[in-house]
């Protein structure tokens, strides 16, 4: 269960519910790393969010969509607005470009073990 309170501009109260185990190992964890200090356990909590969000990075556009004159690129972008856009700056004529879209395909990730029979 999340719960958002706001708290002023800048800090927001969050109520998450976790196990007995693992707060008991977050407490024990936060006090070895900080001490007992006022506001620890949120900055430690935090910390730990912003390094886990970071991993994931912004999101992949799942398109592309690129402009092609004579087969010459002309512009691209991850919207068809933005390629409007794009073209409008340049002074082409949408209706004189062939416009293409492509999806990215996913990350193919493989592992395990592989052997033969001889």
């Amino acid at each position: 269960m999340i719960k958002y309170i706001s708290a002023g501009s800048d800090l927001v109260n969050l109520t998450v519910s976790l196990s007995e185990e693992t707060v008991r190992r977050l407490r024990q964890t936060v006090r070895d790393r900080y001490g007992s200090r006022r506001g620890a356990l949120s900055g430690f909590v935090e910390e730990a969010i912003v390094e886990i969000l970071g991993r994931f990075g912004p999101p992949r556009p799942k398109e592309r969509f690129r402009a092609l004159r004579g087969g010459r690129l002309v512009a691209e972008a991850d919207d068809l607005d933005e390629l409007a856009f794009s073209l409008r700056e340049l002074k082409v004529d949408a209706r004189s470009v062939r416009i293409l879209s492509s999806s990215y395909l996913p990350a193919v990730a493989r592992a395990g073990f592989r052997a033969r029979k001889t």
